[in-house]
C-alpha cells in the first residue's frame, strides 16, 4: 500500500520524504522510497538525452553533407548545459565537436606540460 502511495508522488515530494526517511520510516519503507525516487528520477533529463542523441545524428549527417552553416545555426540556439551534454556524446563527429567551442564549450587543459629546461 505504501508503494502505491509513493508511486503517486512527484519527484519533489519524494525528495522531501527522503530528507526525513531515516528518522521517520522503517528500513523497508525507506528502501521503497529510494527505489521509487530512482525510478522517477528526472523525466525531463531522459527526454533531453534522447533529443540530444537524435540531434547528434542530424548534426553528424549535416557535417558529412557539408552543411556547416546549418550546424552553426542550431548550435547558436543551444544553452551552455546543452552544449556540454552534446560534447559528452562519444559518437559526435570530431568536426562538430570542435564547433562546440565556438558556442561556449571550454577547452580541456592539456595533459602535456612543457618544462623549460633551456634556461
Amino acid at each position: 500500500m505504501a508503494e502505491a502511495l509513493l508511486a503517486a508522488c512527484n519527484g519533489e515530494q519524494l525528495k522531501a520524504l527522503l530528507d526525513v526517511a531515516e528518522r521517520a520510516f522503517s528500513q523497508r519503507l525507506t528502501y521503497s522510497l529510494e527505489k521509487q525516487f530512482k525510478r522517477t528520477g528526472e523525466p525531463g533529463s531522459k527526454i533531453k538525452g534522447i533529443l540530444l542523441a537524435e540531434l547528434m545524428k542530424i548534426l553528424n549527417t549535416w557535417c558529412m553533407e557539408g552543411h556547416r552553416s546549418a550546424i552553426r545555426c542550431v548550435l547558436m540556439e543551444l544553452s551552455s548545459p546543452d552544449i556540454a551534454s552534446l560534447a559528452r556524446i562519444s559518437e559526435l563527429d570530431r568536426e562538430v565537436h570542435s564547433m562546440l567551442h565556438e558556442y561556449g564549450l571550454p577547452y580541456e587543459p592539456s595533459p602535456c606540460h612543457i618544462v623549460d629546461d633551456y634556461r
